[in-house]
């Protein structure tokens, strides 16, 4: 279960780490125009898309929901030990 836990937290690390590279994607096909979209350039910017909408609601859940003010509210939930390792630990 640990390292089921340490995989994710590594996974969660990587994906908020290299997020920026969809972001950068999505901006360089919004502003420069200049080349057909293909059908797929078009997929890979609706998944680039969907990955920014991801991180902005991994964002959101980190600064509003999952707070050390709401600790004691998730305890009891069976997801605990997955939502602390995301969320409340500061594991490398």
């Amino acid at each position: 279960m640990s390292y089921l836990i340490l995989i994710i937290c590594w996974i969660d690390r990587a994906f908020t780490t290299l997020i920026f590279l969809p972001m950068l994607y999505i901006l360089y096909r919004k502003f420069r125009p200049t080349k057909p979209w293909t059908p797929r350039t078009m997929r890979l910017y609706l998944v680039c898309k969907v990955l920014v909408i991801l991180f902005l609601v991994r964002i959101f859940c980190a600064g509003f929901i999952f707070t050390p003010v709401n600790y004691e509210r998730f305890t009891d939930s069976g997801l605990f030990p997955l939502i602390k390792a995301i969320f409340y630990s500061d594991w490398p």
